[in-house]
């Protein structure tokens, strides 16, 4: 299988306990985060990721910052740098 970012419809309906790969955006810089952390479905809908950070509003997550656009993907799977690469920012 490959792995895929998530669209809003397929976060919402993944049942609890799901495992999910959380990849950062960061528009000030410029440049994708190195680290690509696992988050984990809470019995409210939100996920929690290996370092607390809480997401909850994936809508405005995935959308670029009107700021500095820094935005964040949710995929299914755990990229490789190559497959992570070759899927763009949307």
């Amino acid at each position: 299988m490959t792995p895929k970012v998530l669209t809003l419809e397929e976060l919402n309906a993944l049942p609890r306990l799901s495992i999910i790969w959380v990849e950062y955006y960061d528009g000030g810089e410029k440049k994708v985060s190195q680290e690509i952390l696992a988050a984990m479905k809470c019995y409210d809908g939100t996920f929690v990721d290996e370092d607390a950070c809480v997401y909850n509003d994936f809508e405005s997550d995935m959308k670029p910052d009107v700021i500095d656009g820094s935005c964040w993907r949710f995929w299914d799977m755990l990229p490789t740098p190559d497959q992570s690469k070759a899927v763009p920012w949307e």
